[in-house]
């Protein structure tokens, strides 16, 4: 839970620390909207906090927790983040 509210944040030194001691960044979701620590980053335009996880083996392909969750992807389509639609295309969304 601790690196999804982190990722939420944006806040790219404690998802860095938190990774660095272990946390798995392919933890189920655990915040209260259901998302991974990817799809946190991606719903709130982190760019830089998604290609950390990204580059720590992020399922880019995470399927939402509940029905009414998204992907990475359509989080970052809904936002027309285009920038951040091509970062999760490359990595192979």
């Amino acid at each position: 839970a601790a690196l999804q509210a982190a990722a939420n944040k944006g806040n790219i030194e404690l998802v860095q620390v938190l990774l660095f001691a272990g946390a798995h960044v392919n933890a189920p979701p655990a915040d209260k909207y259901g998302r991974t620590a990817l799809q946190a980053a991606a719903e709130n335009n982190n760019i830089e906090v998604v290609q950390v996880l990204l580059f720590a083996g992020a399922h880019v392909d995470a399927p939402p927790a509940d029905k009414d969750g998204r992907t990475a992807l359509q989080a970052a389509a809904e936002n027309n983040n285009i920038e951040m639609v091509q970062v999760l295309l490359a990595a192979g969304a």
